[in-house]
């Protein structure tokens, strides 16, 4: 029968033990004779002893040398291991030995009294009298009044005496920064303890336990692997994965090979999966610890697409649209800043996601399924895009710009070459499901969404005083008034107040805005004939005594302003007795109108005539008249003028360019109360604030 035993080349401690070999003489002789194979012989491996030697006499004698250095190569290697063996091997006998004088010195030494049988016999005898004689009074009298009670111990405090303190025998060699952290090193303690006690646990029940597991494996590895260090870098690894979402501070990939090596595969894998249980136990971050691993203050890892964590608290993403997200180039326009938009761009992006994930288990021809396929499995990374065709960046460039286009004062972007990428990398079909899609998304954006939209905009640019024009617009009719007052104190009310004027027909907006405008300065026609067609004639005077007040924009002084929309009753209270006397004075007043009849009548048709011709100077003054016509028209044509043809036309009419300039703006000032004309990154051009009543007065003119 053939033997099953297993003989190892490199002879174990215990078969030292065994065969009374010293492993450091081994050592020596493995180094300085290993040549001829003398440190085979002294272990007892004879058969390897004699290979040695003929290798190294045939090498040396017949060959070039190089099977010899190999030898002795080898014989180096060996006597290294055998000298690392004996050193662990001393230590250990060197703990025993303490170990043991500790509990030699606790236990006190019992005296030995040698009797002989005569002395026996004596002592009985003598017991026996003592019996018969034996008196209540010679009974020696204990006092247990003073002896304190203690409580049977329980089953459990008789096993927590023999329970192993894993924390207390760990040695831990190395220790990486992030534990100087003082919440990662308390999880990881934790942790690794449960993980100790789970592992404790299963080897028992396999007729083992870690302690033994611990010290086999002292004994057997040629360089001793810590198992407890190993348990808790895995536990470092699972604990600094929970903070920062990734392995990336420690991966205990190679802490479970070394598991795997000594505990075996089944107990490795059992082992990962109770760790990732434990995961969810983890202590929250505290801020050191958000500080340390740079996680938003609701302890998530920042993402370019969620730096402070807020989109990812508000909504629940699936794994398969967080590897999308992970995967996508980031994008550093300014619209990403802005939650709401930031939030309708992802939005958008996932739905057209889900257009091409559909697609994917369609009978579709596909060119490049299984990147697809990778991308949505967390295959893919995301630098590899810029050799796949760039499909991630020109999908979300695509998606926000379609956000953009609907969104006030936001610059709309090109998006030319990313529409003609996806044409390139996905079927006809899924692109134009993508472009239906984008069409319902924009459409389902209803005025509550876009004003929340625009809320998120103006906090992160308070200055941009059209959004806010644009927010009053879109919002309901009864709160436009409140959210005009709420920017009274805004630098730009008087922008936002023309703004609105230009283009709203809210007569409430418009009295308001006309009224704030007219406090500083006066109207243009345009502005005074809107004022004088919501105003009552009757109640211009009221008006103007307001207007001389300065009152400052509140609700009750919009109620007082809409008041003089329609005419307000007097009440006369009359008195009787100077009523009588009118009525006696009223004959001898008819008596003089009568006179004054036929006078009256032929007034009346000068005064006609006067209305008739006052009425065309009226529109002959209408018409209005500028010097500087040709230029201001030009300037509307070509939107905008380089300095040096403006210097020449100011040549033309006899002045220097910023005289030119001023006299143009002062003819215009009448009329819009403000610079007209200006200069701007060596451009002349019209204010585009004003464009539109430059364009209105010049048709007015024509």
């Amino acid at each position: 029968m053939k033997s099953n035993k297993k003989i190892n080349y490199i002879v174990k401690t215990t078969e030292c033990k065994k065969n009374n070999k010293n492993l450091f003489i081994a050592a020596i002789l493995a180094i300085f004779l290993g040549i001829i194979g003398i440190h085979r012989f002294y272990l007892n491996r004879k058969v390897s002893g004699f290979t040695f030697l003929m290798i190294s006499i045939f090498s040396l004698n017949f060959g070039s040398g190089n099977l010899a250095t190999l030898i002795v190569f080898i014989s180096i290697i060996e006597g290294m291991v055998y000298l690392f063996k004996g050193i662990f091997s001393f230590k250990n006998k060197t703990k025993n030995k303490e170990n043991m004088n500790k509990k030699n010195i606790n236990t006190p030494e019992m005296k030995k009294i040698e009797y002989s049988d005569k002395d026996i016999v004596k002592i009985k005898e003598e017991k026996i009298k003592m019996g018969k004689k034996e008196d209540v009074n010679d009974l020696e009298i204990i006092d247990i009044s003073n002896i304190k009670t203690k409580s049977i111990p329980k089953e459990n405090d008789f096993l927590n005496i023999f329970k192993t303190n894993w924390i207390k025998i760990l040695t831990i060699p190395y220790e990486r920064s992030i534990m100087k952290v003082t919440q990662v090193k308390e999880e990881t303690l934790k942790l690794y303890e449960k993980l100790c006690i789970f592992l404790d646990k299963e080897l028992k029940n396999n007729k083992s336990s870690l302690n033994k597991e611990i010290k086999r494996i002292e004994s057997e590895v040629l360089y001793y692997d810590n198992i407890l260090y190993t348990i808790y870098c895995i536990s470092e690894g699972h604990v600094t994965k929970v903070y920062s979402g990734t392995y990336d501070y420690y991966d205990p990939e190679y802490s479970y090979k070394i598991l795997n090596e000594h505990l075996g595969e089944n107990l490795k894998d059992k082992l990962f999966i109770k760790a990732q249980e434990f995961e969810k136990d983890i202590s929250p971050p505290n801020r050191d610890t958000l500080d340390q691993f740079n996680l938003t203050e609701n302890g998530l890892s920042r993402k370019w697409w969620d730096n402070d964590g807020q989109l990812r608290s508000s909504r629940k993403f699936s794994s398969d649209e967080l590897n999308i997200l992970n995967a996508t180039p980031a994008r550093t326009t300014i619209v990403w800043d802005i939650y709401g938009v930031k939030e309708q761009i992802i939005t958008l992006y996932l739905e057209i996601w889900q257009v091409i994930s559909n697609g994917l288990n369609k009978n579709i021809k596909w060119k490049n399924k299984n990147i697809l396929k990778d991308i949505v499995d967390g295959k893919y990374i995301y630098f590899d895009d810029y050799n796949n065709g760039k499909i991630l960046s020109s999908l979300i460039k695509i998606a926000e710009n379609t956000i953009r286009e609907f969104l006030p004062g936001t610059q709309i972007l090109n998006i030319n070459n990313q529409q003609n990428n996806i044409k390139k990398y996905l079927p006809e079909e899924i692109v134009d499901d993508i472009n239906t899609k984008k069409i319902e998304y924009t459409e389902h954006i209803n005025d509550e969404k876009l004003i929340e939209i625009l809320n998120c905009m103006i906090e992160k640019d308070p200055s941009d005083w059209k959004l806010k024009v644009e927010r009053i617009l879109i919002d309901e009719t009864d709160k436009r008034i409140r959210f005009l007052i709420d920017y009274k104190e805004d630098e730009n009310f008087i922008k936002i107040a023309k703004e609105i004027i230009k283009k709203s027909d809210d007569e409430n907006l418009l009295l308001l805005c006309l009224y704030e405008i007219e406090k500083g300065q006066k109207l243009s026609q345009k502005n005074a004939k809107v004022l004088k067609n919501i105003i009552h004639n009757n109640n211009i005077s009221i008006y103007e005594d307001i207007i001389k007040s300065k009152e400052e924009l509140s609700l009750e002084l919009f109620n007082r302003l809409e008041e003089l929309k329609n005419p307000i009753r007097k009440k006369i209270e009359l008195d009787m007795g100077k009523v009588e006397l009118s009525k006696k004075e009223l004959n001898k007043t008819v008596e003089i109108v009568k006179e004054y009849i036929d006078d009256e009548a032929s007034k009346e048709g000068t005064k006609e005539n006067n209305l008739k011709q006052e009425t065309v100077e009226t529109k002959c003054d209408d018409k209005l008249e500028f010097k500087h016509m040709n230029f201001l028209k030009l300037l509307l044509d070509i939107e905008f003028m380089k300095i040096e043809e403006a210097k020449k036309i100011a040549m033309e009419n006899d002045n220097l360019l910023n005289a030119f300039i001023s006299d143009v703006n002062q003819e215009l000032y009448e009329y819009i109360q403000d610079q007209t004309v200006i200069i701007e990154d060596d451009i002349i051009k019209i204010d585009d604030f004003y464009v539109d009543m430059v364009k209105e007065l010049i048709l007015n003119e024509q």
